[in-house]
């Protein structure tokens, strides 16, 4: 038996079906347009997507307020977004978490269940060693991970944006490590400290609170060094072709009009030519990489060819 709320999306969707092309980005928006964060409030998602809408309000792209509505539970929020009505009133903000579901088998349905608005960021991920332990630096980790396979230690959170970034490079490296489900960035870098682990993966916005405390960066992922951490090689220069980022996503539910994807597309590439919003990006951690609507899609598509295959050895 269908739900209210799905019984109410199938006639909403038979309303933008039935009307005209061009006649919602007319009078689009009519109410406060809710933006659904997978994860709680001071998150780094949360953080991007609030900087982002204070730009887009700032520059008075539409009449109607957004609303932020943090849910910490990805497949909730995913669900919840996908079943809306798409007229973009509603729209979700991901990562590469999100197929990254459907690959675990969390979701039966991934990026393609949805519209490409663009991307408002990339995130480069930093593998992060104890300072005092037997790790120097990127090379001698996987030497020694290689020496002993299956015996170096790794905290991360199993089936996660971390997980997906861990399992590529240690595949791309040929090494296998010894996953422990530590859980959030804050909880792998403690384990770490402590010595119950040997290294893990992290966002900048995670490390600078553990910066100085007895862990180091030995390597950000991908192709550009890191402008908070300079001296910090890239995986690219230790040769391996890695290449995995937390891009910031946005999404409407499929099906929303054309014009409508244009317009919410067209204001998150404003806000994001302001030098000020780039600035603050910056100085989460986040390179202000844009992407349009098409170019979004695209890049998704790609990461998504990447993450299905790892469904086995996520846990899916």
């Amino acid at each position: 038996m269908m739900s209210v709320r799905n019984v109410l999306s199938v006639f909403a969707v038979a309303a933008v079906l039935a009307a005209p092309a061009g006649v919602f980005a007319q009078t689009f928006p009519t109410k406060p347009i809710q933006v659904v964060v997978p994860a709680g409030p001071g998150s780094a998602t949360d953080t991007v997507a609030r900087l982002v809408l204070k730009k887009i309000e700032e520059q008075g792209a539409f009449s109607r307020p957004f609303v932020v509505i943090n849910n910490a539970a990805g497949p909730v929020a995913a669900t919840r977004v996908k079943e809306a009505a798409p007229d973009g009133h509603e729209l979700l903000i991901y990562h590469l978490g999100l197929p990254g579901l459907k690959a675990v088998g969390r979701l039966p349905f991934g990026v393609e269940a949805f519209e490409a608005l663009g991307q408002t960021g990339s995130t480069r991920f930093l593998v992060v060693a104890a300072t005092e332990g037997p790790y120097k630096d990127l090379r001698s980790l996987i030497a020694a991970a290689k020496a002993k396979p299956g015996e170096i230690t790794e905290a991360n959170s199993i089936g996660g944006a971390v997980h997906i970034a861990a399992l590529s490079l240690a595949n791309d490296a040929g090494f296998k490590a010894r996953v422990v489900n530590v859980g959030d960035g804050p909880k792998r870098l403690a384990s770490v400290l402590g010595g119950h682990t040997g290294y893990t993966f992290v966002s900048p916005q995670e490390y600078l609170g553990f910066q100085g405390t007895g862990v180091k960066a030995i390597a950000v992922v991908g192709s550009d060094r890191s402008r908070l951490w300079p001296d910090v090689p890239t995986t690219k220069e230790l040769g391996l072709a890695t290449d995995i980022s937390v891009d910031t996503w946005w999404f409407a539910p499929k099906g929303t009009p054309a014009d409508v994807v244009k317009r919410l597309s067209d204001a998150l590439g404003k806000a994001m030519t302001d030098d000020v919003l780039k600035e603050a990006l910056g100085k989460q951690g986040v390179d202000a990489v844009h992407l349009d609507a098409a170019g979004a899609k695209a890049r998704v598509e790609q990461i998504d060819r990447i993450v299905q295959p790892l469904g086995p050895a996520l846990g899916g």
